[in-house]
């Protein structure tokens, strides 16, 4: 599993960090509001959001195009004109393109492929298996692996924080 996600994360990761894209201009045309209902376990909360509709043309002139929507946090007034980056079909604005989701998604990926192994090694979370202190006593070498793994998901674990929190 973590194997896939990391496979689906890095490319979008690499390309936000080598700062592809094509820098531009969104003349802003009109701008709809719409909301988006989350729903929690004690709560409900509703995010506000805008979709923006205008023409955009590259910073080096290369290249415009006419009915361009963007999802924005703001209202804008008709004629506004916002920097937007086209990346392969679409377009973002340049904070949506922060590298920090990701790489905490990628680290995290880190602490699930140590769970991972450690279940596949000892058998921990099978079912009739054994309990997590029988199973941390038939890690193989587990004066090696136990440090391993635990290093590994603790890394994981704390680079996701910190990618989350600081990037």
């Amino acid at each position: 599993m973590a194997t896939v996600v990391a496979a689906v994360t890095i490319p979008e990761l690499r390309s936000e960090l080598a700062g592809d894209g094509t820098e531009g201009t969104l003349t802003i045309s009109s701008c709809e509001k719409h909301t988006k209902t989350h729903y929690g376990t004690h709560r409900r909360s509703t995010e506000l959001k805008f979709s923006c509709t205008g023409n955009w043309s590259a910073q080096d002139g290369k290249g415009t195009y006419e009915d361009v929507t963007v999802e924005t946090s703001s209202r804008f007034e008709a004629g506004s004109k916002i920097p937007v980056i086209q990346v392969d079909d679409t377009f973002e604005q340049p904070q949506d393109r922060d590298p920090g989701d990701d790489a905490a998604i990628l680290a995290f990926c880190l602490s699930v492929l140590a769970v991972g192994i450690f279940c596949l090694l000892t058998g921990f979370g099978g079912r009739g298996g054994p309990g997590l202190t029988a199973s941390w006593q038939r890690l193989p070498a587990q004066a090696v692996t136990g440090p391993v793994l635990g290093g590994l998901f603790a890394l994981g674990a704390l680079a996701a924080l910190v990618c989350a929190l600081v990037l």
